[in-house]
């Protein structure tokens, strides 16, 4: 079936939703007069941005002042009503008098308002959350979805089998439906490249997936949430496209082409890496995506469009056998940018420009400055290129005001020609990542634009990641404690290999803070800043994982066995004057309570499980460092201090768990220094790391 093109749907549209009356006036019918009624005349004054009315413009009814009067309300009320019931109505939503809109009987809004701009802003924000709810999937809310998109809609078909057509500049969608049940979704982009349609068929699939109904579904629970979010994602880049000239799927699917090669590029080069040989491809995979330049992939994990995953949890640990790669597939965790385009709000930031090549075919520099060798720490140089600006053509408006003797962006000047487009790469955060002051202003430096952040949303990071109840006020320059107490999973050492359960009293001291900003979307006009910016993400990703794990409950199934009782956890955040409070109700509260007697005490200790302390104090600055204090083995307390570098990488600054002038043997193999900060980087948790330094490490034996 052939599709109509936008200019050809646009036309159509014109044809339809034509009344009766409309139809009339325009073969010189007289219309139907319109219909007095009570609302009509206060239709100005119900406009929350129209005009207001004054009492003397509104027409009274003898009904008016007697109902007014009866509900309470004064008589000179703008608005007449024709019965006692509508003013009953008014009544009972509590309006006051000159229409302020009050509506104190819903509870929404406040009657007290000063300016129309408070008013204005709270109803934006009423709107806002209204907006929120996209509707359940049927034809109705598929059709309102694309015009809320602002795209056009055309149906094919009589009921009970219709096709809705939703086209764009560069779009267009056919979603079948039969008995208001979608049957078939098909995307396509008739006017980009074949980098773009070559993944309109994967795109589509998403879209059905996110229609059609699962298993014990039914049509009056199915919503369009899921498919809102993918395709508002390509009704953006549509709505910003300008046809001819200027095509953001093209520009978007240029950058996924050019990072394609240079992952391609990275994994063969670890391939072929001695050092590395014997380990699986899904290690190298892993290895590429969270040291390297990402992995870029088009419409994966059921998300429309590009995105570059740059870290992942058990990223050291990848999945070997086929059950266990399913379960993966749907609770690993994933830090993914998303790209798009947004329009340019300053000129300081390169517009988009719309190439495949962003770096060279060799991928690497053969020939290299001392500098750029010394700033890569000695890595190889990646070829980037500067590919041409992307032209807007003159559109027909610009000619005739060029003729005119004007220019739109210059009034009564000379005709400028093409012009650079008015927008720019986006990146969306996902999930949103909590970064320090100083990795926000690295960032910036990058040549990146970050959203504008006001006095009232500066926190420090601690507080960001581990928020306040409401009502308290923290100081920011007061230490802070929180003490996690939980159940944490280890298998110790011995025949049985089993897993086991103990009972931690976590603590982390933040002595500092340090101000810390959450990073959901940026603009940029290269890939190579988001290349260069990934180090630093990952280091602070791998830092907010090992924090939640340790001192935070974590969603999603547990990773204890079938049989095993589950992790309880509970977090509690102090500060010092809590502590000194606390301290002293306890004392008054011991001081009246009388002695226990001695046999009595020693069989509930001997009854309840001593905990194992664990105390971690975090610095930001220059760069995330922890020190762990824990019971190592009998009269050894381990002290280790180590830091979070860039890639998540952990280095040991200090340490008394091991002999640094001595390798310990474990399963014929030696345990160094080193080996520390690679285990906390396998098992991403500082309670269980703990547990198997304890039960592995304790009693070493020397060479």
């Amino acid at each position: 079936m052939a599709t109509p093109t936008a200019t050809a749907m646009k036309h159509a549209l014109s044809q339809q939703g034509r009344t009766p009356s409309q139809s009339q006036s325009q073969h010189g019918a007289a219309a139907t007069p319109p219909v007095s009624t009570p609302f009509s005349a206060a239709h100005a004054a119900f406009s929350p941005r129209g005009p207001r009315s004054s009492p003397q413009q509104v027409k009274k009814s003898p009904a008016t002042a007697t109902t007014a009067t009866m509900m309470g309300h004064p008589s000179n009320a703008p608005i007449s009503f024709d019965s006692p019931s509508a003013a009953a109505l008014f009544g009972a939503l509590q309006l006051g008098g000159a229409m302020d809109l009050g509506i104190q009987g819903l509870g929404g809004l406040s009657s007290d308002r000063s300016t129309e701009g408070e008013f204005s802003k709270r109803l934006d924000n009423v709107i806002a959350i209204l907006s929120q709810n996209k509707g359940l999937v049927s034809e109705a809310g598929l059709e309102r979805l694309a015009k809320r998109l602002g795209l056009d809609c055309l149906w094919e078909g009589v009921e009970p089998n219709r096709t809705l057509i939703v086209a764009g500049a560069a779009l267009e969608l056919l979603v079948v439906f039969s008995n208001n049940i979608v049957e078939s979704v098909s995307l396509a982009f008739p006017e980009s490249a074949d980098i773009v349609n070559k993944h309109a068929e994967e795109a589509g699939k998403i879209l059905l997936d996110d229609l059609k109904l699962g298993p014990n579904q039914s049509p009056l629970t199915k919503r369009l949430d899921n498919f809102a979010a993918n395709f508002e994602r390509l009704a953006m880049l549509d709505k910003l496209s300008v046809n001819p000239g200027l095509n953001l799927y093209e520009a978007v699917a240029g950058i996924h082409e050019s990072l394609a090669r240079l992952h391609q590029w990275e994994l063969q080069k670890l391939r072929e890496d001695l050092a590395l040989t014997g380990k699986s491809d899904a290690y190298l995979q892993n290895l590429v995506l969270c040291t390297r330049s990402g992995h870029p992939a088009m419409n994966a994990r059921h998300r429309v469009g590009l995105g570059i995953d740059y870290w992942k949890e058990k990223r050291l640990v990848p999945p070997t056998d086929a059950r266990w790669i399913a379960q993966m597939a749907n609770t690993e965790k994933i830090w993914t940018l998303l790209i798009g385009c947004s329009p340019l709000q300053d000129i300081a930031f390169g517009p988009v420009r719309i190439s495949d090549k962003w770096i060279a075919a060799d991928i690497e520099k053969m020939q290299t400055l001392p500098g750029e060798l010394h700033h890569s720490g000695g890595g190889p140089i990646l070829d980037w290129l500067e590919p041409d600006n992307t032209l807007m053509p003159l559109s027909d408006q610009d000619k005739a005001n060029a003729a005119a003797g004007g220019d739109l962006m210059n009034p009564g000047g000379p005709m400028l020609g093409p012009r650079l487009p008015e927008v720019t790469f986006h990146a969306t955060f996902d999930p949103p990542l909590v970064v320090s002051s100083l990795i926000w202003n690295h960032i910036g430096q990058l040549g990146c634009g970050l959203p504008a952040i006001g006095a009232d949303q500066m926190r420090s990071y601690d507080n960001i990641l581990f928020p306040t109840p409401p009502g308290y006020v923290l100081q920011p320059s007061e230490p802070r404690i929180i003490t996690c107490s939980k159940k944490v999973e280890f298998t110790p050492r011995g025949p049985t290999q089993r897993w086991s359960l103990k009972s931690h009293a976590n603590t982390l001291y933040i002595q500092k803070a340090i101000y810390g900003y959450t990073l959901t979307e940026l603009t940029f006009s290269h890939p190579r800043q988001l290349v260069s910016m990934l180090p630093y993400l990952r280091q602070y990703a791998f830092l907010s994982t090992l924090l939640e794990n340790s001192f935070q409950e974590k969603p999603g199934p547990s990773s204890v066995p079938d049989g095993s009782k589950p992790s309880t956890i509970s977090t509690r955040t102090t500060t010092s004057r809590d502590e000194f409070a606390r301290f002293m109700a306890e004392s008054a509260e011991t001081d009246q309570q009388a002695p226990q007697p001695l046999q009595q005490r020693e069989d509930k200790n001997e009854k309840e499980e001593e905990p194992l302390k664990v105390d971690v104090t975090l610095f930001l600055s220059p760069v995330p460092r922890l020190h762990i204090v824990f019971p190592f083995k009998e009269g050894v307390t381990g002290n280790v201090v180590l830091e979070i570098r860039e890639n998540g990488q952990v280095h040991i600054e200090a340490q008394n768990v091991l002999d640094e002038g001595n390798a310990f043997y474990l399963d014929g193999r030696p345990r160094r220094v080193e080996d520390l900060g690679k285990i906390l980087e396998t098992i991403e948790d500082i309670g269980k790391w703990c547990e198997f330094l304890r039960s592995r490490w304790a009693y070493l034996p020397s060479p």
